[in-house]
C-alpha cells in the first residue's frame, strides 16, 4: 500500500514538475525594454542586439533557487553547440544585485545578468509568481522586443533545454 502510494506520488510531481513550451498564440504581448542596464552597470541595447541576434532570456525564479542555477549551468556546458555570433543570452531575476554576482561567478554563465528590480519588467510580461518570484522560464525576443518563443515553468526533472535547443536551431544535440 505504502509503494502505491510512493509512486502515485512520484509520477504527480513528475507530471506537475514537467512544463513544456506554450503556443505562440498566448504569449504576453508586451515589449522588453530597449535598453537595460546589467548588475555590473553597462548599458545594454537590447534593442538593436533583438536587431542583429536572436536573443534569449533566461529567468530566474529568485536567488535561492538552485534547479534556476542548474538551467544556467547546463545551458553554459552546451554554449559549444551554440552559433553564438547569431544567438545571445540574457539573465533576469529579481536579485539583489550582490547575490546575482555571486551566482554569475558561481555558474560561470557568461552572458549578461539583470536585476529586475521590483519586478517591473517581469510583471509587464505576467511573469511574476509573487512580490519576489519570478515564474521561471526561457523565451526568445523577436526583432521588436516581443516575446517569439517561451517555455514556462522548470523543475529539477525538467529545464527545457531540448525545446530551446531545437527553436535556435539545433537538433540531436544529446
Amino acid at each position: 500500500m505504502y509503494y502505491a502510494f510512493l509512486q502515485t506520488s512520484i509520477l504527480l510531481l513528475l507530471f506537475v514538475g514537467v512544463a513544456s513550451a506554450e503556443k505562440i498564440d498566448s504569449l504576453p504581448q508586451a515589449q522588453f525594454p530597449e535598453k537595460i542596464a546589467d548588475i555590473n552597470g553597462r548599458l545594454i541595447d537590447v534593442g538593436k542586439l533583438a536587431g542583429e541576434k536572436t536573443v534569449t532570456v533566461v529567468t530566474l525564479k529568485a536567488t535561492w533557487c538552485p534547479v534556476c542555477q542548474e538551467q544556467l549551468i547546463r545551458l553554459k556546458d552546451n554554449l559549444h553547440l551554440i552559433n553564438t555570433d547569431r544567438v545571445t543570452f540574457l539573465v533576469l531575476s529579481p536579485g539583489p544585485q550582490n547575490e546575482l554576482l555571486e551566482i554569475k561567478k558561481n555558474t560561470g554563465f557568461p552572458y549578461p545578468f539583470i536585476e529586475d528590480k521590483k519586478l517591473r519588467i517581469t510583471k509587464s510580461l505576467g511573469l511574476d509568481m509573487s512580490e519576489k518570484e519570478i515564474t521561471p522560464s526561457i523565451f526568445i525576443l523577436n526583432k521588436n522586443r516581443n516575446i517569439r518563443w517561451m517555455q514556462r515553468g522548470r523543475s529539477g526533472w525538467y529545464y527545457g533545454d531540448e525545446e530551446l535547443l531545437n527553436e535556435i536551431g539545433i537538433v540531436n544535440w544529446m
